[in-house]
């Protein structure tokens, strides 16, 4: 199959799922995780019917869960959001380069960085921990 690029992205305002901040206190283990999700939405036939007109487009769900641990405090939680990608076809993130895939989940990592810095701001009483996703080359 032929991977078309993307051309257009359509996008829901992000839900924050739930955050959370804890200090790490005793023995607890407390490891560094994150678990990106995209999963296709299909629709029913009626809709495919009338979206099919020769021009293909995909509604995603993207989900990002994370646990980052900071030193003596972890944060957790997760972030979601519904897209609809214009003119192309998304069956499995295998349809998908790096860089679109990126594209599609940045504003999630936006999310869970400005929640960061706000929250570490606060809570340790100076500037905010500006937290680094991008991929070491």
């Amino acid at each position: 199959m032929k991977k078309e690029k993307i051309v257009k992205i359509i996008r829901q305002p992000e839900i924050v799922e739930a955050y959370h901040y804890e200090l790490i206190t005793g023995d607890k283990a407390v490891p560094t995780e994150i678990n990106v999700g995209i999963k296709p939405i299909h629709l029913d036939e009626e809709d495919a019917e009338i979206a099919n007109n020769k021009i293909e487009s995909s509604v995603l769900g993207l989900r990002v869960m994370f646990q980052i641990v900071l030193g003596e405090f972890y944060v957790a939680g997760s972030v979601r959001q519904l897209v609809t990608v214009d003119k192309k076809r998304i069956d499995s993130p295998e349809d998908c380069t790096q860089e679109e895939l990126d594209e599609l989940m940045a504003p999630l990592f936006s999310i869970i960085k400005r929640l960061t810095y706000e929250v570490t701001e606060i809570t340790l009483d100076q500037p905010g921990i500006e937290l680094n996703f991008e991929a070491n080359q």
